[in-house]
């Protein structure tokens, strides 16, 4: 059977949705007394309110209030689920930012090889500061919070992404013109990393020498190219791939915190059949049609603060065949990630971990002798791999 991908969103209590391109502050007063939302492992803290418009500022893009959903929301792949929320609403002020990374001119080289220190002093010289990350990822996203600033489709010809960040960063700025968010901030991949002043507070570190940069481009570009990625550097570096791009006006206060959630692993489940009722629905078409039952379960953190299940289900009539299913339950709801014939019933195929909790291996017997698949979790992905044959 050929693998089915489906992620389904993760709904997380924060501020309410509204209009992105709203020209409304959001209302201050619907924030919680602790001045931050927050559900599960996520924190976002809100955005205090800023001025209805902006007037026109040379060589700038006015990002009006309005709703941002952080992160990539969990029905969308790729996604780096242990750094980055899914979907999470925040609402943002109203702000400035340049249209071209800094010096934010057409055609020039960007500046690269500054500390985020020296990043700051650049943006102060000109009368602005430093984006936020989140008000970088508004910019990206555009008033429809899309994954790539031209859609939700990865096209790595709009911003000449997929190649390493050395070579990006010797472009000319503008050089792609397909390259522009719905708010027409240019640039914002495919060329250098940029500087923000947030500080990386993600699960893989605490280190609050960190600072995050947005943007930029490697040779992932599918992964790399999207407005929800980020990398968090030594605030000192300086890199030739490292630049900059300034903003201005108020400056919004939101801040991503992500905790660990779950161990990476694979657990086995004693009791399959304690998964029948949420799962059988689901997993009927990917275990087969013919009577049947679960026959072995597991529960798998690949990552931190993902969680799926595997279901081995075998035939009891007709062909003693089984399928193994990945699922994911979001929401309350279960969702089919992958599936694929994996063996004879006469002697029940296994699951085990080889190596890093991303990466598991089947071990089964079919006509031809014994066997081994693989299957591999890939920033929200699960691949299982061919047969391979001692």
């Amino acid at each position: 059977m050929k693998p089915a991908l489906l992620v389904v969103a993760l709904t997380i209590a924060g501020t309410s949705a509204g209009c992105s391109s709203c020209r409304r502050a959001p209302d201050p007063s619907a924030a919680q007394d602790s001045g931050a939302a927050t559900s599960g492992a996520i924190v976002i803290r809100p955005a205090s309110a800023a001025g209805d418009s902006g007037v026109p500022r040379p060589g700038m893009a006015w990002i009006p209030p309005g709703t941002l959903r952080v992160g990539t929301p969990a029905d969308r792949v790729p996604r780096v689920a242990d750094e980055e929320p899914a979907g999470t609403p925040a609402e943002m002020g109203g702000f400035y930012i340049d249209l071209l990374p800094y010096p934010n001119e057409p055609g020039a080289i960007p500046t690269t090889n500054v500390t985020r220190d020296e990043a700051e002093q650049l943006c102060t010289s000109k009368g602005k500061r430093l984006c936020t990350e989140l008000e970088w990822e508004r910019s990206c996203k555009g008033p429809d919070n899309v994954s790539y600033e031209y859609g939700d489709a990865y096209r790595a010809a709009s911003c000449g992404t997929g190649v390493s960040s050395e070579e990006a960063a010797r472009r000319p700025s503008g050089e792609h013109a397909a390259c522009k968010s719905g708010f027409g901030v240019a640039d914002m991949h495919g060329g250098v990393w940029e500087w923000t002043d947030s500080p990386w507070a993600r699960s893989t570190s605490k280190d609050k020498s960190l600072g995050v940069l947005r943007g930029g481009n490697a040779v992932a570009g599918e992964l790399v190219a999207r407005c929800a990625n980020a990398i968090g550097r030594p605030t000192g570096k300086r890199s030739p791939t490292m630049g900059l791009r300034c903003c201005a006006g108020a400056r919004n206060e939101a801040t991503v915190q992500i905790t660990v959630k779950g161990t990476p692993g694979l657990q086995s489940v004693g009791n399959p059949e304690e998964l029948h009722d949420a799962w059988e629905p689901v997993l009927r078409p990917a275990i087969g049609t013919a009577a049947n039952h679960f026959a072995r379960a597991w529960k798998w953190s690949p990552v931190a603060n993902e969680e799926l299940v595997m279901i081995l289900g075998c035939n009891t009539v007709g062909a003693p065949t089984c399928a193994l299913a990945v699922g994911r339950t979001l929401d309350g709801r279960a969702s089919l990630v992958a599936s694929e014939d994996v063996g004879h019933a006469s002697a029940l195929p296994d699951v085990a971990r080889i190596g890093d909790a991303r990466h598991l291996r089947i071990r089964g017997l079919d006509p031809n002798g014994t066997f081994g698949r693989d299957v591999t979790y890939v920033y929200g992905r699960v691949e299982i791999g061919r047969v391979s044959r001692p």
